[in-house]
């Protein structure tokens, strides 16, 4: 259905705004935008960017003193005006230096899913190497951004990064290099198998999780300063067969998102749990998935058990 005059008008505002707001901090509009379309709405439930939500603890328990400095806190106070210390004698190009040396080292930030349930504070985190940006503001200044630039950010749940990509500084969002997921939580096994060549299971999207997924990836193609990309996806599950165990889905739909992708990154790798059903006459007509795809897809399958003769 075509869009009124007022819905277009308000549209292009929109637009313009986001434009301006980007250019001001000095990331993407695309960024911006995707951050605006992936707002809770019916598709995203407002609860997973709570800090109340089982699936975003991490980012607001491990993350918290990271991504948004609690100012606020009598430690955080008494730091406010930084220590003495001989460290800001030295040229900003060497304390920068150091601070990659402490916390730049291509660490693996992991965020597990469903995290921590809520418990009362125990006093300030400690975030190991990160710790350092809770010493003091110029500290915090000068050291934050190289969190983003020189570390892996490591998702187990896809509600997990749109709640870490909507809780940081959308500065620091833009400046992150390296990504990688582990999923099992946006596929569903479903049905019985029946026999047409193997043994095999139809594979649906996880109630509700589809739109999220787009989402996802509207954000990921418009960080500009991604360069190694690692998608797994896990097995959802189903019995043992003694034959060739197969999986019948929607291949082209859960890959598509992954397209939106535009521009070749040093290493983008997918790596999922089904066969390679290229060969299939009954499939042909959905062939070729990976034209002008920017990733190497690795159909890892199941190994086919040998038939036990009686």
């Amino acid at each position: 259905m075509p869009l009124t005059t007022t819905e277009l008008k308000l549209k292009a505002q929109n637009a313009a705004r986001i434009e301006t707001r980007a250019k001001s901090i000095g990331i993407p509009s695309a960024l911006l935008a995707a951050l605006e379309k992936s707002k809770p709405n019916r598709s995203i439930p407002q609860e997973i960017f709570s800090p109340l939500f089982k699936t975003s603890q991490t980012v607001y328990k491990s993350l918290s003193n990271l991504v948004n400095p609690p100012s606020a806190s009598l430690a955080w106070k008494a730091h406010e005006h930084g220590v003495p210390t001989g460290l800001f004698r030295l040229p900003l190009e060497i304390r920068e230096q150091i601070y990659g040396l402490v916390i730049g080292q291509k660490t693996v930030l992991k965020i597990p899913e469903n995290y921590h349930k809520l418990q009362p504070s125990r006093g300030r985190s400690n975030n190991g190497p990160t710790s350092l940006l809770q010493t003091c503001r110029q500290i915090y200044a000068e050291a934050s951004l190289n969190i983003y630039t020189q570390n892996t950010f490591h998702f187990q749940n896809h509600d997990d990064f749109l709640a870490f990509a909507h809780a940081v500084n959308p500065v620091f969002l833009s400046r992150i290099t390296c990504l990688t997921f582990d999923l099992n939580s946006i596929l569903r096994v479903d049905g019985d198998p029946y026999q047409h060549q193997c043994p095999r299971f139809t594979v649906h999207w996880v109630d509700g999780v589809e739109p999220q997924w787009s989402h996802v990836w509207d954000i990921i193609a418009a960080m500009d300063n991604l360069i190694e990309l690692k998608v797994f996806l896990q097995d959802p599950g189903f019995p043992k067969w003694e034959r060739m165990q197969c999986l019948c889905l929607p291949e082209r739909e859960i890959l598509a998102p992954l397209r939106k992708v535009k521009r070749r990154l040093r290493i983008f790798e997918v790596d999922v749990p089904w066969v390679d059903t290229s060969s299939w006459v009954s499939l042909k007509s959905s062939q070729p998935v990976m034209e002008g795809a920017m990733f190497n897809l690795t159909r890892r399958g199941i190994s086919p058990l040998p038939r036990i003769r009686a």
